[in-house]
């Protein structure tokens, strides 16, 4: 890859579900979710993440449903939990390369939460007024869990962005 290029690619689909507890408090749920989140390595894969979304509500990325929903049946028995399959609804795009904090971080929204990002850190932003789950996943990679139906608008916000900025630094 070129120092000036950047690479805006679909990620293979992965498992998306979402968690909802209700009926608790926060300050109550919180641990108890993370415990079962990271009770054993069954049903996880290397990508498997967890992002909360709320104060009850969590989206889980690659984690199996039969074992979460084996584990929260054993861990939380009777209080009201939901787990939906929303795979459909998601598209997992990863912008890389050297111009990816620079294009990422060219909207108003994200631009913090993009220029300090280390490997393993995540935001819940907006870039191009779209909703995103931003993941750092390397010096100059990102991750971007997007709504299915406005993935393609996204990727050209960030092409244009990128074309914006390499042609500004051609000029100058």
């Amino acid at each position: 890859m070129k120092k000036a290029e950047l690479a805006i690619t679909r990620v293979a689909p992965r498992y998306v579900s979402l968690l909802q507890i209700h009926g608790s408090d926060s300050t109550e749920i919180a641990p108890l979710v993370v415990r079962i989140l990271h009770a054993s390595d069954a049903g996880r894969s290397p990508t498997s993440r967890a992002y909360s979304v709320g104060p009850s509500d969590w989206l889980l990325v690659d984690y199996s449903l039969s074992d979460m929903r084996r584990r929260l049946s054993a861990d939380l028995g009777r209080a009201l939990v939901r787990l939906t399959d929303v795979s459909a609804e998601f598209t997992t795009l990863r912008v890389e390369g050297a111009f990816a904090r620079t294009v990422l971080g060219s909207d108003i929204g994200a631009s913090c939460a993009v220029m300090t990002a280390r490997a393993g850190e995540y935001a819940q932003t907006r870039l191009a007024q779209i909703e995103v789950i931003l993941h750092c996943i390397g010096p100059d990679s990102f991750e971007l869990h997007v709504d299915r139906s406005v993935a393609e608008d996204l990727e050209t916000w960030l092409v244009v962005q990128h074309e914006a900025h390499t042609s500004n630094r051609i000029v100058q």
